[in-house]
């Protein structure tokens, strides 16, 4: 301590406790000997406290017992309410893991946590674009997105390894640091269980996060945080929650790998209590974004690496009120004879397949995978009684398996078809070209697969 006061820098503690009681209520130390046992409750540490207080003159013992009774009459006192506590209502069960809105039509918020509790005013939003003759990229239009935010919302935080100065290694917060400060967008450590753990702190203390995870398989290392992010909602029955927003870069670019290239979005899907969007170009992605950063749900924001700067992902930008609501996919075209569900890189793939083999094909982009559009899906494949799905992500327990499942057990009898799936083979991305252009859905493969479907 003197060592700091003086100013010599920070100092490294090194503190050995004892464990002075076994690791659960089962845990009877009987591997330990009596000799440790009293070794180690010599070294509690609160009877040495107490002696300290005491002869410094801090406390006099009849301070310690007061205090010490205090203390006690506490514990018993929360442990009775506790188990004074009705058992919780197993109809309830599925309650709060997303933001809920009551019968009188407002919204159940939390007690603590978000922008919502505390009554913050967003600007008006619109569905409507509000479109400029000018296309831009996805890039930009996200870089465009956290602008206007930070600027109409003080409360906004933009943080993660090289988003400032640098601008993130995709340039999508170039700038952002000079023109709001480094307050409020700022480099963190490389550790992406302190990016999230520091995100859920902010946001519990009704801040808006949107902390960037700098590839996908990079949140592995967070997945702890984000899982307990997820069902916080959840576990405390509505008491506290930490919407924020991640985003995450990932998929294919040009070449593939293990680690960048990853998608792996159902793996989000199995994270309950987080919201996931996958746009597939700028107008989108503005509006989901800016959706995500003024809702109440935490929510997973997936930039796809190689539709960032592709020029069909180009669009006008939608404007600065643009909202995209989560859970309302869009037809990007129309037909009568098979419809195609896809997101993310596989959009336009599947839309050039479809145009080239003469329309009648009807392609749905979900936008949002949780939630996910299923009354467009239903509406669609009970017109069509055909349906083949599209993802990048491997196929084995990936999301286009449980849209097969929940049509076949919603429109079996609509069906003339049996569902299929279209994804990656159950290998990692590879980096190798030619070999990433083998395992990844392409023009060639979905049209096989559209074909086939017609003709079944």
């Amino acid at each position: 301590v003197q060592h700091i006061r003086e100013g010599h820098g920070p100092a490294l503690v090194r503190l050995t406790v004892p464990r002075l009681c076994g690791h659960s209520g089962q845990d009877t130390q009987k591997y330990k000997t009596e000799m440790q046992i009293a070794a180690e409750q010599a070294r509690d540490p609160l009877p040495r406290l107490q002696e300290f207080v005491i002869s410094e003159g801090l406390m006099t013992q009849e301070d310690w017992a007061v205090t010490a009774d205090q203390a006690s009459h506490d514990v018993s006192a929360a442990v009775k309410r506790a188990r004074q506590r009705p058992q919780p209502d197993p109809r309830d069960i599925e309650r709060h893991v997303f933001s809920e809105t009551g019968s009188d039509g407002q919204p159940e918020l939390q007690q603590q946590g978000g922008l919502w509790p505390d009554g913050h005013k967003f600007p008006a939003t619109t569905t409507e674009p509000q479109a400029e003759s000018e296309r831009i990229n996805m890039l930009t239009a996200i870089r465009r997105t956290l602008d206007t935010e930070l600027t109409c919302n003080p409360k906004v935080v933009v943080f993660g390894e090289d988003v400032g100065p640098k601008g993130g290694v995709h340039a999508a917060t170039l700038g952002l640091q000079d023109k709001h400060g480094k307050g409020r967008v700022f480099d963190t450590s490389l550790s992406e269980e302190g990016i999230i753990g520091r995100a859920v702190g902010m946001a519990a203390a009704g801040l808006m996060p949107v902390p960037e995870i700098q590839f996908r398989k990079y949140a592995d290392p967070a997945e702890e945080q984000l899982n307990d992010c997820g069902t916080m909602r959840w576990r405390t029955a509505n008491r506290f929650a930490a919407p924020m927003v991640v985003r995450i870069p990932g998929g294919f670019f040009k070449v593939g790998d293990p680690w960048h290239s990853q998608a792996n979005e159902v793996k989000w899907l199995h994270a309950v209590g987080w919201q996931l969007a996958m746009p597939s170009n700028a107008e989108d992605a503005a509006g989901l974004l800016r959706a995500a950063m003024r809702d109440n749900n935490p929510t997973i924001f997936f930039e796809h690496r190689s539709m960032l700067d592709d020029a069909w992902a180009r669009r006008p930008w939608p404007g600065d009120d643009y909202v995209v609501p989560f859970g309302k996919a869009t037809t990007v075209c129309e037909g009568d004879r098979l419809t195609v569900v896809t997101w993310g890189a596989m959009v336009p793939r599947c839309e050039k397949a479809a145009r080239a083999l003469g329309g009648d094909i009807e392609v749905i982009d979900l936008r949002t995978l949780s939630p996910w559009d299923k009354e467009s899906v239903i509406e669609s494949v009970s017109r069509t009684h055909r349906c083949l799905i599209v993802h990048e992500d491997n196929i084995t327990a990936g999301f286009g398996g449980e849209i097969a499942a929940f049509l076949t057990e919603n429109i079996f009898f609509e069906l003339d078809a049996p569902p299929r799936r279209l994804a990656m083979p159950d290998v990692p991305s590879p980096h190798n070209p030619q070999l990433m252009e083998a395992v990844v859905p392409n023009n060639e493969r979905i049209t096989a697969a559209m074909q086939d479907l017609l003709e079944f």
